[in-house]
């Protein structure tokens, strides 16, 4: 199902708890994935939230809680005593609820185990999202991607790739470490490229997706020719 579109409020809150590092493991993932379908956002509106806030780290001043805290925390946890008498009608009273608690689930429980089972029924698992946030130098490239195993299209956003005698080239390495060719991909524009059936295997958890530089000349090519300008680790959510 499509996600919902982000209002402007929703997307400045989302770019906001990224840049301050608030959204760990699903919850991340789930941001990343809902910005990464919204036509409206680039990558380097976290960017601009990190020089927002750069200036308020300095003049935080660390303040602990007041002396007389802990006392009146301690006074607070003090019990109230109990007489034996209030104690013993308590306990009378929860006795008798156990009993009829106890026959109760003995009936409910007997009710079960003569009720026919139905046969269970297998939920098709659902298809994962692979998404990757590739990076590389502080301000230097960012990518983030997005793959749709149902419809094999991997969705780019690039920010900061500069293109000139040589054009960026995506790859997927797996676990063995080979990279493999995706193709040649825009510089400055968002993308949506249909991935190769074989190369399909390839896009799993942990498996990094990198950008390099290449020679627009016999692409997709071989193997790259230089160091990735971004890269990051493939998550399935």
């Amino acid at each position: 199902m499509a996600e919902p579109p982000l209002s402007p409020e929703e997307r400045d809150a989302l770019t906001a708890e990224l840049a301050l590092g608030l959204l760990e493991s699903e919850e991340r993932s789930i941001a990343l994935r809902r910005l990464m379908a919204d036509p409206d956002f680039r990558p380097d509106m976290i960017d601009v939230w990190h020089q927002r806030l750069a200036p308020m780290f300095g003049d935080y001043v660390p303040v602990g809680p007041p002396d007389r805290l802990w006392a009146r925390i301690e006074s607070r946890l003090d019990t109230p005593v109990i007489s034996p008498d209030t104690l013993a009608r308590s306990l009378r009273f929860w006795r008798g609820s156990a009993v009829a608690a106890s026959a109760l689930a003995a009936a409910l429980a007997l009710a079960l185990l003569l009720r026919p089972v139905p046969a269970p029924i297998e939920p098709a698992p659902a298809a994962q999202i692979a998404i990757a946030q590739m990076a590389g130098e502080p301000g230097g490239p960012t990518v983030l991607a997005r793959f749709d195993p149902t419809t094999n299209r991997l969705i780019l956003r690039p920010s900061g790739v500069k293109a000139g005698a040589l054009v960026p080239e995506l790859w997927v390495i797996p676990a063995d470490g080979k990279p493999r060719s995706l193709g040649l991909i825009p510089a400055s524009a968002g993308s949506d490229i249909h991935v190769d059936p074989a190369h399909r295997l390839f896009i799993t958890e942990g498996a990094t997706l990198a950008v390099t530089m290449e020679t627009a000349t016999g692409a997709p090519h071989d193997a790259p020719s230089s160091a990735p300008v971004a890269a990051g680790k493939i998550s399935l959510i």
